[in-house]
């Protein structure tokens, strides 16, 4: 390990110093899709992706994090943080709260809501017309469930969608 840091391990990969090995190794796969060079067009992406390798590569062994913590500790105290790269995403992407290092497709993510919303509104629509006019029995109402749980969620994304553009 290096005397100096250049940056917080911890922040390059985007989890808490409690993480468990899991947690460092899927924050590590997560962060290289984002800025493999291969995959990112940046003229950033091979400084990011060398970041993220050299912070697996401290924090999944287990000697190499505590003599790494170690340093971090005394490191805080007397220097300021310089800001850690963060990978770019692909153009076309957004970052929502319930996956907070995954890029989403806000296109496709507004068409799954749309869609989610539509298939509520016809599924309930469909059986009340259903029972009401053509007799179907009360007990199909069961059906309408799906609906019920779908569209709320539906708006809730749309609302998420258009909140952060």
């Amino acid at each position: 390990m290096r005397g100096s840091l250049r940056y917080d391990h911890y922040r390059v990969l985007g989890i808490v110093r409690e993480a468990s090995a899991q947690q460092v190794k899927q924050a590590y796969r997560e962060r290289v899709k984002l800025c493999h060079p291969d995959r990112n067009g940046s003229p950033e992406a091979a400084r990011q992706f060398q970041a993220v390798q050299e912070a697996y590569e401290t924090l999944r062994d287990g000697e190499l994090r505590r003599s790494y913590d170690a340093v971090l500790a005394g490191y805080r105290h007397v220097q300021p943080q310089r800001p850690e790269p963060t990978p770019r995403r692909p153009q076309g992407t957004t970052r929502y709260a319930s996956a907070p290092d995954r890029p989403v497709n806000k296109f496709a993510f507004i068409g799954l809501h749309v869609t989610g919303l539509c298939f509520g509104v016809i599924l309930i629509s469909g059986i009340l017309v259903g029972i009401t006019f053509m007799g179907w029995p009360l007990y199909l109402m069961v059906f309408c469930l799906p609906g019920l749980v779908v569209i709320p969620d539906s708006i809730a994304g749309l609302r998420r969608s258009h909140a952060s553009k």
